[in-house]
């Protein structure tokens, strides 16, 4: 029953946006298909769009523009590009998206951030150099040789010829150096080094409270009564945690409104019971540590994302919108 937020933390920026490196690597023997990629794109037809076909006139009248996915800020995304990015997607996969339109919109939303990012960097004048890619590949390839394989032999199991995958490989070094520019936080944070004592009953949370106030050991009854396992071994202690740390907004909006020593004189009632909350320490610019900063971090790039996103003219002519 954890109460911290630092057990789900991810070190991924973006899930929709890791198609590149490691992830590349890791699932260069899986070759499997669910099969998705073959299904029709039932959305597509209904938005007036036509399927890629081998078969062309030989003579057409005049240019037939291309079938398109999507459209963000004007820059088309088109539909054989969709159609090869959801048949990279489906790769491997273990379980059948809900729905195949579900699937399609996951895919088709992951292409239009990395689309707006892309539109960012380059409103922010970021360049990414041939150079910077071939080093990047250098590494990968180095990777891939550790693994008895080739680059190109990566590449090919997920799908990418090697000009897609320095495409990826450019994707990824946008994201990373766009970071630098749209999530340049402060290292340092108001911080409140608290415990507490989670029990289910609000009379026994009551009776703890009134001991620690005659004087009973606050890490003894956390041990004893707390049904926080991640916590109870330490006393109750819930280290040093910046808001947002915590799942339980009702816990952290407590121990940050008690000032260094205070004890709540009453229980604090969350979804998993009734809290004994004290707070020990209280600094207002105590520095991060590395997960607590790079969570920051991600969280100020998806602001960043989102509010591009409410800003854009975004059109899509397959799956469902993602809510």
């Amino acid at each position: 029953m954890p109460v911290l937020r630092s057990d789900l933390r991810r070190f991924a920026w973006l899930i929709v946006l890791t198609l590149a490196t490691v992830a590349l690597l890791a699932g260069c023997g899986g070759k499997s298909n669910n099969g998705a990629s073959g299904e029709s794109l039932s959305a597509a037809s209904d938005a007036g769009e036509v399927s890629v076909s081998a078969s062309q006139p030989t003579q057409p009248a005049q240019p037939t523009e291309e079938a398109l996915a999507a459209r963000v800020n004007g820059e088309p995304i088109t539909l054989a590009q969709f159609v090869r990015e959801r048949e990279r997607r489906s790769l491997g996969m273990m379980v059948e998206p809900a729905t195949q339109d579900a699937f399609d919109a996951q895919v088709l939303a992951s292409m239009i951030d990395q689309v707006l990012i892309n539109q960012g960097a380059a409103k922010a004048g970021i360049v990414i150099s041939e150079e910077e890619i071939d080093a990047e590949l250098t590494i990968q390839a180095e990777l891939a040789a550790a693994g008895g394989t080739t680059l190109e032999e990566v590449a090919a199991s997920q799908l990418y010829t090697m000009d897609e995958y320095r495409a990826v490989i450019r994707d990824m070094l946008t994201v990373q150096r766009l970071s630098d520019v749209v999530a340049n936080v402060s290292p340092y944070a108001e911080q409140v080094h608290s415990r507490h004592i989670l029990v289910t009953d609000e009379a026994l949370a009551r009776n703890l409270i009134a001991q620690i106030q005659a004087g009973a050991d606050f890490a003894q009854l956390a041990t004893q009564y707390s049904l926080d396992s991640s916590t109870a071994r330490l006393g109750g202690d819930l280290d040093w945690v910046s808001e947002g740390d915590l799942l339980q907004p009702e816990v952290e909006r407590a121990v940050f409104a008690l000032g260094p020593g205070d004890l709540a004189a009453y229980p604090v009632q969350s979804s998993l019971g009734y809290h004994v909350v004290q707070t020990l320490e209280r600094v207002q610019d105590r520095p991060l540590s590395a997960t607590a900063l790079a969570e920051k971090r991600q969280n100020a790039f998806l602001a960043w994302l989102e509010g591009q996103r409410q800003m854009a003219t975004i059109e899509r002519f397959v799956g469902a919108v993602v809510p």
